[in-house]
């Protein structure tokens, strides 16, 4: 048998490092201290109040906590009068009083042979301003002839007739009858010369007659020439005269301006040439509204002896409000609307925001007049008013 083999060498095992306790206490310590900060920060998180509401709304009403952070974007004011604005001026029209005016054309068919004036010229009564050559004319000329001649022969045989009546040597009948066609005889020679002197014109000759000014004033209206065909069936009047001593302004207004508007009413009328201003007073306020434009008619009278008004001249009216009168005024921020009415929002008890509503008048720079709903001494919103109307619709 061979020697026996000798025992290897045991190779030695490698062992891991080994860690020192005191290490591993102070990690399991950190972690069980994350846990438990973090439990307690979800468990503490859980358990918080809601924040408190600052801002309520129900109904018309906004209700606002005491220092909530809405109240840094209103400001409260009073309410006071003042003087009513004033609107701003507006274009108007000088036009010619009807009442002042008349028209002339021609009574007759014809033609214009001759006109003497001009738009624009002064006339006085009587004067002559055209010539119209006419064939009714001499129609005119040959039926008055007529009836005074028939006239003349009819009282001749009703002269006669009494003649013999006085003699006997006729019934009296026949002095009736004569003396009864003398008198129709002399109503158609009065219809003839009435026909004729109804023309209001000068006859110059069989075929020829003069339309003369009805009345002293300017020719403010032309609408004939020479050689041109007329006669009574024409719609317009060949020319117009007018006393221009007082015109008439026509101006819209606003209907805002307008609302407190009246007869009598004192407002400035002012030419853009020459800068020349004149008062003048309200004759007539429209009580129609210009659907289209939302405007309103006025009608004012200005004295015009110096005539620097001209007639379709435009002008600048400025109404001129009552001193005495008085409006509640607010700044346009504190008027709102709800799509049905105006409001603003007033304040009687702290912290109670009310929508009230109220009538808009006059609008300038920044500032509404109220004609109602607003009484003074109330304190109102005068700034913020559309953050509180928010507030309500989106409540309600």
């Amino acid at each position: 048998m061979g020697a026996p083999m000798p025992n290897p060498k045991p190779t030695p095992l490698i062992s891991a490092p080994r860690v020192p306790s005191r290490r591993v206490a102070v990690v399991a310590a950190a972690t069980v201290v994350l846990i438990v900060v973090g439990w307690l920060g979800l468990r503490g998180r859980s358990h918080d109040a809601p924040p408190p509401e600052t801002a309520t709304a129900a109904g018309d009403v906004v209700t606002l906590a005491e220092g909530g952070p809405q109240w840094s974007y209103l400001e409260l004011a009073v309410a006071e009068e003042e003087t009513a604005l004033t609107p701003p001026p507006v274009p108007g029209r000088v036009e010619f009083d009807e009442k002042r005016s008349a028209a002339a054309g021609s009574p007759l068919p014809g033609r214009v042979e001759e006109v003497r004036v001009r738009l624009g010229d002064q006339v006085k009564a009587g004067d002559r301003l055209l010539a119209v050559r006419s064939g009714a004319l001499a129609d005119l000329g040959r039926e008055l002839e007529s009836a005074r001649s028939e006239v003349a022969a009819k009282r001749r045989v009703a002269e006669r007739a009494r003649e013999l009546v006085a003699l006997r040597a006729a019934p009296e009948k026949e002095q009736l009858e004569a003396e009864e066609d003398l008198r129709q005889a002399q109503l158609a020679e009065k219809a003839a010369n009435a026909k004729r002197d109804s023309l209001n014109a000068t006859i110059d000759g069989d075929t020829r007659f003069w339309i003369t000014a009805p009345q002293n004033g300017t020719v403010v209206e032309l609408s004939v020439s020479a050689g041109q065909e007329v006669g009574p069936d024409r719609e317009r009047p060949l020319l117009r005269l007018s006393n221009i001593d007082q015109v008439l302004v026509l101006t819209d207004i606003s209907e805002q301006d307008a609302y407190d508007l009246h007869e009598g009413a004192p407002v400035t009328v002012r030419t853009p040439v020459g800068d020349v201003t004149r008062p003048g007073v309200v004759e007539r306020v429209s009580q129609v509204v210009d659907p289209q434009r939302r405007t309103v008619e006025v009608r004012v009278r200005v004295q015009n002896s110096d005539r620097v008004l001209r007639p379709n001249a435009f002008v600048e009216v400025a109404l001129t409000p009552d001193p005495n009168q008085r409006r509640v005024r607010v700044p346009a921020d504190a008027v709102v609307s709800d799509g049905k009415q105006s409001v603003v929002f007033v304040t009687r008890e702290a912290g109670r925001l009310e929508r009230t509503p109220v009538t808009v008048g006059r609008r300038r720079e920044g500032e509404v007049e109220l004609r109602g709903g607003l009484d003074p001494g109330t304190r109102y919103v005068a700034k913020g008013a559309i953050l509180l109307l928010n507030q309500l619709e989106l409540a309600n």
